[in-house]
């Protein structure tokens, strides 16, 4: 975040598509958007020690010291700031599983703690240490509000959480001081919420006149290529905003408010061979894979889904104006129908391929934010019936592709865990250390039967990589992989 959102006692205003992922998160329990990270540990981090990481972080991502300042009614979205009361202990805590625990209670744990809503008067986030995993295994928690972090944003966190050995870096940056954190009156978010609403409707006049401006003198000297280009803008707005009907799927038809997770590992050689194998990339590959698992469980229930309507989040990292941090959301969602029944590997690496590429370059996707302003206008029961005809949502996040540690002990894997968000199902993948985490999950309407599944996701990698998938059931160590090999691998991954 910018350094005015920790100057001023009333903080800054959540801006875009972070403002309304908390507003349809508050105003709707299927809405909610929770990300939660799942970091095996070889054995239990020094307590003392993690807190002092942990501390460390909220000063580094400032947004984890910060509390939503909402104003009366409708006037003006959430406000972030600084949280007088903020307590560590308060966010940050350690339980140990039963004598007879397992990786599934831990799974049922980290399904708890998604569904469980956020304290709004408090910082959007929480975390736990859980010791007594099988094999002396631990592990570390974190659950973040999708409007303060997507899932690049919480990679970039834990990057300053943890740290490259099991020894303290003495030459560690240390964390910059924040100003002290103040009492707001319900007066005083409303002032600022009327300054910043009058600001916003000066910024969208002068862009108003601008874009008139523009079309004017564009008019005059190039008109054919003026009104075109506004008409594919134009049009792929529409492209982007259109609410279809229904799911495409005629099986995970149900939504509900509660969802499970599954998850499972694989070589991240293994996918990436494949994708060389077919001239595509490493997310063509993770969509084939996704695509032909799906295709299958269908078939399991007797069904044929010509396509299934899927949610793939771009970020906008990089790009023009971007001004994220560590701790933002720079993202947009393409949507399309993508083919999986009958499909060949090559036909699916290239579907793949074709749709997220016309799709990126979608100029609506670039207006992400102002877009999302907008939104603000639609009754939020409308924004989650539109959610709720997405099927799937998938999505692929580049990871370190080194051994971490936090407080003393290595991490040996690292699962992402994501509220489906209206979708039927959310696949979500993560690279770290030369493997490739998969976190699912799937609303309990529309996938009664989880396990099934996760099964035919594991088999749908199988095919494209050509090599078995073991089943859920726990991490494992894996052999250490070549890191200067993994570090140029993974550098292919976004593409």
């Amino acid at each position: 975040m910018a350094e005015e959102a920790v100057s001023s006692s009333v903080g800054t205003p959540l801006r875009g598509w972070g403002a309304a992922t908390f507003r349809t998160a508050s105003q709707s329990a299927s809405m909610r958007s929770t990300v939660v990270a799942l970091a095996v540990l070889e054995g239990p981090p020094d307590w003392a020690r993690l807190r002092a990481r942990v501390d460390r972080l909220t000063h580094f991502v400032p947004e984890l010291r910060m509390r939503p300042l909402q104003g009366p009614g409708a006037l003006g979205g959430p406000r972030l700031a600084l949280d007088p009361d903020f307590d560590l202990d308060v966010h940050l805590r350690r339980y140990r599983l039963p004598a007879d625990g397992n990786w599934q209670d831990l799974l049922d744990d980290a399904r708890r703690m998604s569904l469980t809503d956020f304290d709004h008067s408090r910082p959007l986030w929480e975390a736990a240490v859980v010791e007594d995993l099988p094999g002396g295994q631990a592990a570390f928690l974190m659950k973040l509000h999708h409007s303060i972090a997507d899932g690049q944003a919480t990679v970039m966190m834990a990057l300053s959480l943890f740290e490259l050995s099991a020894e303290t870096n003495p030459d560690e940056p240390q964390p910059p001081a924040l100003p002290p954190a103040l009492d707001v009156s319900l007066r005083e978010v409303t002032l600022a919420n009327l300054v910043d609403s009058a600001r916003r409707g000066g910024e969208a006049a002068v862009g108003t006149a601008r874009m008139v401006a523009g079309l004017l003198r564009g008019t005059v000297t190039d008109a054919p290529a003026t009104w075109s280009q506004a008409l594919q803008t134009l049009t792929s707005i529409g492209r982007v905003t259109e609410v279809p009907d229904g799911p495409l799927s005629a099986v995970m038809t149900g939504r509900g408010t509660t969802y499970r997770f599954g998850a499972f590992d694989l070589p991240f050689d293994a996918l990436r061979a494949a994708a060389k194998r077919h001239g595509g990339s490493i997310n063509d590959a993770f969509l084939a894979a996704v695509g032909s698992g799906l295709d299958a469980y269908h078939r399991r229930h007797g069904a044929i889904a010509d396509h299934l309507r899927v949610n793939v989040p771009v970020s906008l990292r990089g790009g023009p104006g971007d001004r994220s941090g560590e701790g933002s959301n720079a993202v947009a969602i393409a949507r399309f129908p993508l083919p999986i029944a009958g499909l060949t590997l090559g036909e699916r690496f290239a579907a793949a391929h074709d749709l997220v590429a016309r799709w990126r370059e979608e100029p609506a996707l670039r207006l992400a934010d102002p877009l999302a302003e907008v939104s603000w206008l639609v009754p939020v029961p409308m924004l989650a019936a539109a959610a709720r005809t997405s099927d799937l949502t998938a999505s692929n996040v580049p990871g370190p592709p080194i051994p971490l540690y936090l407080a003393g002990v290595r991490m040996i894997a690292a699962y992402p865990l994501v509220a489906t968000i209206g979708a039927a199902v959310n696949v979500t993948m993560v690279t770290y250390d030369g493997t490739i985490f998969i976190g699912v999950s799937a609303d309990d309407r529309a996938v009664p039967d989880l396990p099934a599944l996760v099964d035919d996701l594991r088999q749908g990698f199988a095919t494209v990589t050509g090599q078995p998938i073991r089943p859920a059931g726990g991490p494992s160590t894996r052999p250490e992989p070549d890191a200067a090999a993994t570090r140029s691998a993974q550098t292919e991954q976004g593409e």
